[in-house]
């Protein structure tokens, strides 16, 4: 009986990402109306509330799937980042108009932050980079490697004949010569 509840959860809270990641393409997150959203999610209010406090916890929550599942990724393959790579590219493509949202600063212009303070991401950046010792110029590393592959997933997320996310994965790896 349980799972039941679990999956109707489930897919309440996904009409409601669905229906929002509609609306941010029309309107910014402050002209979001509670009402306009759960009759696209074909939910009633109550319901909303009864998950979310109000159009920001629900943008939170998508931004959190998305840190957990970079987080995540990073963990379960931190010895090799062409595979992170390539797996956040599939994530991305697979979500592609909130990727572009969130990723284009249109929704959350802090966002960025969230994934750049991930420390699960600067131990392994950083236990990519061993030859450097002096931690200033670890901090210019770590900086430039992770603002330019962010930088060029965005680009690749615009695209509309993308690479495949092997071919990003491959061309980040080259770049950035982590390989």
């Amino acid at each position: 009986m349980e799972k039941k509840e679990d999956r109707r959860v489930a897919m309440t809270k996904r009409m409601l990402k669905e229906a929002l990641t509609e609306m941010l393409r029309e309107v910014d997150i402050y002209h979001v109306s509670i009402r306009e959203l759960c009759q696209r999610a074909d939910i009633n209010r109550t319901t909303f509330y009864k998950y979310y406090g109000s159009q920001f916890d629900l943008l939170a929550d998508m931004e959190n799937d998305l840190v957990e599942f970079l987080s995540n990724t990073i963990r379960e393959y931190a010895s090799n980042p062409k595979i992170i790579i390539r797996t956040v590219c599939e994530y991305m493509e697979s979500h592609l108009e909130f990727g572009r949202l969130i990723i284009n600063n249109n929704v959350d212009p802090l966002f960025p932050q969230k994934i750049f303070s991930l420390a699960v991401l600067r131990e392994t950046v950083m236990e990519k980079t061993p030859g450097q010792q002096d931690d200033a110029v670890r901090e210019y590393l770590f900086n430039y490697l992770t603002y330019g592959a962010y930088r060029v997933i965005s680009m690749w997320l615009n695209k509309e004949q993308r690479e495949s996310p092997d071919q990003i994965a491959r061309l980040l790896m080259n770049l950035t010569q982590l390989e």
